[in-house]
């Protein structure tokens, strides 16, 4: 494939991606033989693409060629921890998790990974609502107060799901 197809297809997927027509443009992706492309912010966005479609061994496949061409990147070493996590690979994804802590001691992102971890190692939901519990305090986000307020009512503390709702 010469650049000038490569940049047409390009073109194609990312304006597939833009209409949110995900599978079409995974397709195209397809034809594309990204080992040879040297963008890490493009295999990223070919990655995430794989993801939207649940395709996650490609997507780790692509996000694992940006990593070789920019393992500074922390954006890629969590999406490698979440992909690991989303194939099963725990010993990977906990790798990746501690490259992370490395690179970003301060990020609170940390937390959603370590509570990914958790799930996959169905953990007790004390366990959770702690690690759920500090990362609100640090950093609150709907979605995860959410998520501890789900895990107060699965142990049946109404008051402090109530609490956490009404905030």
């Amino acid at each position: 494939m010469d650049k000038q197809e490569y940049k047409i297809l390009t073109e194609e997927i990312m304006t597939l991606i833009a209409s949110e027509q995900f599978v079409e443009a995974a397709k195209i992706a397809d034809k594309i033989d990204w080992r040879k492309v040297r963008s890490f912010s493009m295999l990223q966005r070919i990655s995430d693409l794989y993801k939207s479609n649940r395709r996650y061994e490609e997507a780790l496949e692509i996000e694992l060629l940006a990593y070789d061409r920019n393992s500074n990147s922390r954006s890629i070493v969590y999406s490698l921890c979440e992909l690991y996590l989303e194939t099963g690979d725990l010993v990977s994804a906990l790798q990746y998790l501690a490259l992370f802590k490395r690179m970003a001691p301060n990020d609170a992102s940390v937390y959603i990974l370590q509570y990914k971890v958790l799930e996959l190692e169905e953990t007790s939901l004390e366990d959770k609502i702690e690690l759920l519990e500090e990362f609100c305090r640090k950093d609150y986000r709907e979605e995860w107060a959410y998520q501890l307020a789900y895990l107060y009512h699965r142990i049946g503390f109404a008051t402090k799901c109530i609490e956490a709702c009404d905030q």
